[in-house]
């Protein structure tokens, strides 16, 4: 769990302004800112049987005609097969929020999901009082994330927090990866399935410092993302309501001033693939809408929602063979494997490979955002249920893949 300031007063921002585009000149600090489809009815008029020859005839021909239009009613599977088409419209992309230890992580995922309609007003007042029973004031907004009792009391995240919202465009998973440096193998295994890196920032006085320095979380996450192939990152410069800050354009400066350098040297390209910006994860400043000119009259730049709904990330091959890197599996009246299908499409009833033991298996279920669905496309978080192997003869690392040899760019790439 990840701790904020103090709530401030609630900001009411404006909604105008397009977004920036992402790959902005490379500039100073100081430059940089100017029902699932319904079943068809029945056939109301069947044609009118003639008399039937004998007595039961009629009761017989009855029952035959209704089992035919049961059979012609499309069955539940296909409907849901349909919606979950329609569905796919909106591209999903895997955001993993990462930093130093109480930068605000867990804070800023919970009010993503408060603003995005995913926890309503009942709950956030239960998570308050609750929060005040245990003199934390400031940690509701994290207990949306951190959900078992060892986190809350705490203050830490221990395992990958996860949760889903949309945009308008978008559909997200949030992955909240734990920052303090004896869950990093955690982090790891959020990273891992990720698009997108959040790296969550505290610009109150000291807590930016202890993380940056040798030795702090925010540049061993860094450089853990890249390594884990998070082509791009949001650095959210959060905390900045907090009283030894106050929106202050010096603070935020100095801090993209020192991450900046440090982040090419990690390997990104800041002009490209890094988008900075100031909010507050625990009053929602800059999240959803515009920043108010009367909060913060220096930042003219755009929202976290406005950014991450217009991020562009690589594109993968929905007709290609599967790659599905195995991160997880467990017995659920069956065989479940889990993990981030990097290509392909899964649909039920495919045979498919455990790599590398080379067992074949078919896919009898396939669940995504805890919904059961008859396929999966790439860049989603999958849990398929698998017939043929047993579970204790797969480790993480596995790979579940089409069938069939691979070509020699397929295995260097």
């Amino acid at each position: 769990m990840e701790h904020d300031a103090p709530p401030a007063p609630s900001h009411h921002a404006q909604d105008d302004g397009a977004v920036d585009d992402w790959a902005r000149d490379d500039a100073e600090p100081s430059d940089r800112h100017a029902a699932p489809a319904e079943e068809s009815p029945e056939p109301a008029d069947a044609a009118a049987a003639p008399a039937p020859p004998a007595e039961g005839v009629n009761d017989i021909q009855s029952s035959l005609q209704s089992l035919e239009l049961k059979t012609n009613a499309p069955a539940h599977e296909d409907v849901q097969m349909v919606a979950d088409e329609e569905e796919e419209e909106k591209r999903h992309i895997n955001l993993v929020f990462i930093g130093h230890v109480d930068a605000g992580k867990s804070t800023a995922g919970g009010q993503i999901l408060f603003l995005s309609g995913q926890v309503d007003d009942r709950t956030i007042q239960k998570y308050e009082k609750e929060a005040k029973d245990k003199s934390r004031e400031s940690w509701y907004m994290a207990y949306i994330m951190d959900t078992n009792e060892e986190e809350r009391l705490k203050g830490k995240t221990v395992e990958v927090g996860r949760a889903h919202f949309e945009t308008e465009n978008t559909r997200f998973t949030i992955l909240d990866a734990p920052g303090h440096k004896s869950y990093v193998p955690n982090m790891i295994s959020g990273a891992s399935q990720a698009d997108i890196g959040v790296l969550v920032i505290s610009a109150r006085k000291g807590e930016f410092e202890t993380g940056y320095e040798r030795g702090g979380q925010t540049r061993e996450h860094v450089l853990l993302a890249k390594t884990l192939g998070v082509a791009k990152l949001v650095v959210v410069i959060n905390k900045m309501d907090e009283p030894t800050v106050q929106w202050s354009k010096e603070r935020y400066d100095e801090i993209e001033g020192k991450m900046i350098p440090f982040l090419r040297s990690s390997g990104y390209n800041v002009k490209k693939d890094v988008q900075f910006l100031p909010i507050s994860g625990l009053c929602g400043a800059n999240m959803k809408t515009r920043m108010d000119k009367s909060i913060c009259s220096w930042w003219n730049g755009p929202c976290l929602f406005e950014i991450l709904d217009k991020i562009e990330v690589p594109l993968r091959d929905p007709k290609g063979p599967v790659r599905l890197p195995i991160i997880d599996k467990y017995k659920d009246m069956g065989t479940v494997v889990m993990g981030k299908l990097e290509n392909g499409t899964i649909r039920e009833g495919d045979s498919l490979l455990v790599m590398p033991n080379k067992t074949h298996v078919k896919v009898t279920g396939i669940n995504l955002d805890e919904k059961k669905v008859r396929r999966a496309g790439p860049n989603e978080n999958v849990r398929v249920k698998v017939s043929g192997i047993e579970e204790e003869d797969i480790m993480a690392g596995f790979v579940l893949s089409s069938v069939g040899k691979c070509t020699l760019q397929e295995k260097l790439g």
